[in-house]
Order: structure tokens, then sequence, then C-alpha cells
């Protein structure tokens, strides 16, 4: 299969001969070049059990690249924000990388698996990562293909990976990775998750997705394993104050295929406007892209800040009500953005809203002018679904709307 082949086929994951066999409702997601389960039965109890259990939650979409080679340390140093010659054979840093404006082009997991080699976990990043490695010794690999991605989240998942491996991980730091077997595969195993629980992620080789699912489960279903869908991830991660691309920033790049995206420069962003700024290293002596820009963005401080927001759900009731529909309080993640205003001037918008099970309240980000980013701040919302519009009352709140377990 080609390249262009590859990025134009939808399949199914390494996981899916088990995933379509649990999908009750047939609720499928298109993400990037897969389908896969959007929810097996109701998603608000598959958040409960992320956060009282544990979970198996197939993340395989997610682009995950080889970047190899004797100048691999010095090119990763120059793309990713943090310091790279501090990572670890055996760790993993999270990082958003810039252009050299200082914007972020996109953000997720690095991790050192060899000494001349990382590996980064993300959205679709080749070109970018393609078309700065000129004059660097390195060859960049796409392995999306090679490894499905499984993430085990909750506070059991510990319970869960010993009883399928034998071992003990309670020793495992967090963002730490180790190889291990499960149902006679060899994988890797990184502490991490994008949930806020304790969890691990394990990178399978995609011929033995089933065979690990299988014993996993095996394992696990004493312990209250269940399978999650992805709107369940989502929810968890806007719960846990963690963003994700195109929900919540543009990217300032280019897609997989070299084509322009959408230009929406309202809603590019900097890390600093994020509030990444312990993950900016300012300090690494080497250069990276959008050093200057973000330094002189510090000195000068951030025109914007991502805090939490509240929204009033009796307000979103009561839009419903005035047209005499059953009312909907955000049956899913919002993705697109919704203004907010504040004593009738536009300050910001706000992303990825939704219900939260876990504090029952609506729930997302709002990136809003600096000096209107106090927690306590109320707002109102322009509130779009279907045939619904109207405001809707908001208060701004500090993040994350859940306390974050993961690290612990």
């Amino acid at each position: 299969m080609t390249t262009t082949d590859q990025e134009r086929t939808i399949m199914g994951t390494a996981f899916y001969p088990r995933t379509s066999l649990l999908n009750e409702r047939q609720k499928w997601n298109a993400w990037d070049r897969y389908h896969i389960v959007d929810a097996y039965t109701e998603w608000q109890d598959e958040v409960r059990t992320i956060r009282e259990r544990a979970s198996a939650l197939d993340q395989s979409p997610l682009s995950k690249h080889y970047i190899s080679g004797p100048d691999a340390a010095r090119l990763t140093d120059f793309l990713i924000t943090r310091d790279a010659t501090r990572i670890e054979v055996g760790q993993a840093y999270y990082s958003p990388w810039c252009n050299q404006d200082g914007v972020v082009v996109g953000d997720g997991l690095v991790a050192r698996v060899a000494p001349d080699r990382f590996m980064f976990t993300a959205d679709p990043m080749m070109n970018w990562f393609r078309h700065h490695a000129e004059g660097y010794d390195v060859s960049i690999e796409d392995i999306t293909f090679d490894f499905g991605l499984l993430a085990l989240q909750g506070p059991e998942s510990t319970a869960v990976i010993e009883a399928a491996t034998g071992q003990t991980w309670s020793d495992l730091r967090f963002s730490r990775l180790r190889t291990t077997t499960i149902g006679g595969v060899e994988l890797i195993v990184l502490r991490q998750g994008f949930t806020g629980e304790i969890g691990y992620e394990f990178f399978v080789p995609t011929a033995d997705g089933a065979d690990v699912w299988d014993a996993l489960f095996e394992a696990g279903e004493p312990l209250g394993l269940a399978a999650g869908g992805l709107h369940a991830v989502d929810v968890a991660r806007t719960e846990a104050g963690m963003v994700i691309v195109g929900a919540d920033y543009t990217p300032a790049a280019m897609d997989r295929l070299g084509d322009p995206l959408p230009v929406s420069p309202e809603n590019m962003t900097t890390p600093l406007e994020l509030n990444l700024h312990r993950f900016v290293d300012f300090d690494k002596h080497a250069d990276f892209l959008g050093k200057e820009a973000l330094r002189r963005e510090l000195e000068a401080g951030p025109k914007r800040s991502m805090v939490g927001i509240e929204v009033d759900w009796r307000d979103i009731v009561g839009l419903y009500r005035d047209l005499d529909m059953p009312p909907e309080v955000t049956p899913r993640v919002v993705r697109y953005p919704l203004p907010i205003h504040r004593d009738g001037a536009r300050i910001g918008r706000a992303t990825s809203v939704t219900w939260s099970p876990t504090v029952k309240k609506v729930i997302g980000f709002a990136h809003v002018a600096a000096d209107q980013a106090g927690a306590g701040t109320p707002v109102s919302v322009d509130w779009t679904a279907g045939e619904v519009r109207g405001e809707v009352g908001a208060t701004l709140v500090a993040l994350p709307h859940y306390r974050v377990r993961r690290a612990g």
C-alpha cells in the first residue's frame, strides 16, 4: 500500500475484531484514517468507569512517528519547546511544538525509546517534521499502522495490569515506559493517559491486538475493567483540563497531505495562552522553533489566557423551552468555538463545552482576554446547537474541573 493509499483508506484499528463485537449500539466515530467506537453503552456510565474502576480505551488513531539517527536528539530539541537532551531513555515528555512565531503547531508525547530514537505520539506531523529535518542526519518514519494504542485508565488500572502480567507496576513512575508481555505478546507500556486518572498506554503490534485485548480482559474483568468509547475520553480529558488540536486550537501548520488547513487566526494560540508555561524550557541552551517570539510574549505577558468555564444548564434548557423543543444539554462535546461576552463586549471563546457527569455541571475551556480571566468572573456565551440559538449565563473558573490524579 502506498503512503497516499494509507492516508485515504478508512479502516478498523488493531482492536477492531473485539471492539466491534462489544459495540451494542453500533455508534462509531471517524478519527483520521480509522473508525473507532464512540460509545459502547451509555457514555455517562463509561466516564464513571474511568473515574471509579478501570477502562480500556482504543486510542490507535493517534499518529506515531519515529525520529531516529545520529542527530535525532538535536532535531527533536529544535522541534519541541522542552529540553529534549534531558529526556532519558525510557522516559516521555509532554510538549507543544510551534512555528517561528511561537504559535502552536501541535502537542503530544515525546518518548525516548533509545539513545538515538524518539517516538512522537500526536496528530499527523510527518510533513512538519520532514520540512525541518533538512541538514540533520535522521530518518523519520510513520509507524502509526505498525502499532495499536490501548489506554488502560482508572484507579484500578494498576491492579489490572499487575493481574495481566504477573508483575509489580506500582514502581513505574509517571511518564516512564518499559516493555512487558501480555497474552504472549511483547509490547511497550507507558505510564500516561488523557483522562486525568492513573493509567497506562500499551503500544501493541497491530497483528496482535485481539490477543492482548483478550488477555487484558480475562485478567481485568473481575476487577471491574470495561471498554470505553471516544465520547467518554473526550469528556474525561475536558474534566481534567487537557486540550486537543482542532477543538481547542487551530494548528499553525499544514495537514498530512500538504494542503493548507483552514486558517482561523482567532483560534490559533501560543503555549503561554494555553497556560503551558511550564512546558516551555526557555533556559535550554539550544534554539528551538518559536523561542524568541515566545520569550518576547513572556516578557510582555500573553494577551489571552485559558481558564475553565461553567455554563448555566438552566439557561440552555430555557432556550429549548422557548422553542417548544425537548431540551438537550450538550449531547456531545461542542467542537466549535462559542463566543464569550462580558458587559456587551466580546472577550473570547469557549471550547470543548460538555456536560460532566463527574462534577454534574456544563463545563469547558474559556480562551479570554488575560485581564478578564479571573475565576468567578460572570460572562455570557452565545449558545448554538442546531436551531437553538441564544445567550446563556456562565462563570469563569480555575482549571482543572476535576482533580487530576494521574501522576500520583
